[in-house]
This record gives structure tokens, C-alpha cells and sequence, in this order.
């Protein structure tokens, strides 16, 4: 069944949501190391894709308003989920 979503961001916020099991339980399997590159790369991914939403909320000030802005809002949300979880897995082994 597909769900209907007021917009892009909240589509991205329930895919998140969504993979998160799948997403932990594979971060899981990782070792130490591999875990550490893999909370490093969604790092870089999130401080990119974060700037450009930065650079466009500059460039367009109703930006988040605005459909053409929903897609980088979306991925936005995406990332910090992704990379969240690689931090709760690697926090829960350096704790």
C-alpha cells in the first residue's frame, strides 16, 4: 500500500523511519573500524548536502516554502537519519 505524503520531506522523514531497522541491523554487523568509515562517509554526506540546503535557505529566503526546495529538504532529513543511526550503533560500542 502507498502512503500519501503532504510533501517530500515527510516522505524522506518516513523512509528514515522506515529503514532505520534494516539500516542499525546492518551497521551492527560492521566491525569497529568499518563502522567508524561508515559514521565518517554519512558525516561528509550530511555536511554536504546540510551546506547546500544552507546555500539555497540563503539564496531563497522562503526556501523551505518553496516545492523546487522540497527534494534537498527531503534528502536532508534522509541524511541526518542515516547518520544518526551510524552514531547511536558506534556510541553504543565506545559506551
Amino acid at each position: 500500500m502507498a502512503a500519501e505524503f503532504e510533501s517530500l520531506q515527510e516522505a524522506a522523514q518516513e523512509l528514515g523511519d522506515n529503514i532505520s531497522t534494516h539500516d542499525k541491523a546492518g551497521l551492527e554487523a560492521l566491525s569497529t573500524a568499518h563502522l567508524r568509515e561508515q559514521a565518517d562517509a554519512r558525516d561528509e554526506l550530511y555536511d554536504f548536502v546540510d551546506g547546500l540546503w544552507e546555500k539555497t535557505k540563503a539564496d531563497v529566503p522562503d526556501a523551505g516554502a518553496r516545492d523546487e526546495c522540497a527534494g534537498l529538504a527531503g534528502l536532508r532529513e534522509l541524511a541526518e537519519v542515516l547518520r544518526s543511526n551510524a552514531h547511536e550503533i558506534l556510541d553504543g560500542r565506545d559506551g
